[in-house]
């Protein structure tokens, strides 16, 4: 199985994301197809490690805009992210290969990272670049 660990915020909107009712979960129509572009191509699925999956209301959000998730990595008290992504895949063992597209680093700098500014959100570059789906 091919995973993308996916952040939400810069990277499926961005800083000009129009947002006039200030709602705490939105997304970009645009970035959301990029996104089912790389899906399609790869094979991959999606796994939240986005903040968006603490809140319920943030994974009703995730649903109603259709991304297409599978799961979400676990919560880890005081863990970087990059630790509760390891420990997802520890317990997925079917896992082949993996990417994480995230706006920050909060420690992955030595997992498959691909980082879209938070001012534009993912591109067709990261979107091509990240379908080499690499572990």
């Amino acid at each position: 199985m091919k995973i993308i660990f996916l952040d939400i915020d810069g990277v499926l909107n961005n800083t000009h994301t129009k947002n006039p009712r200030k709602f705490p979960y939105i997304v970009e129509p645009e970035l959301i197809e990029r996104l089912k572009r790389l899906l399609a191509a790869t094979g991959a699925q999606i796994v939240l490690s986005s903040t968006w999956r603490y809140d319920p209301v943030g994974r009703l959000a995730a649903k109603h805009y259709e991304i297409p998730f599978i799961d979400v990595t676990p919560v880890l008290p005081d863990q970087p992210r990059r630790d509760e992504i390891r420990q997802w895949i520890h317990d997925h063992p079917g896992v082949e290969r993996f990417i994480l597209i995230d706006d920050e680093d909060d420690e992955l700098d030595d997992l498959p990272l691909f980082q879209p500014s938070d001012e534009i959100g993912l591109t067709h570059e990261v979107r091509a670049i990240a379908g080499t789906c690499s572990r």
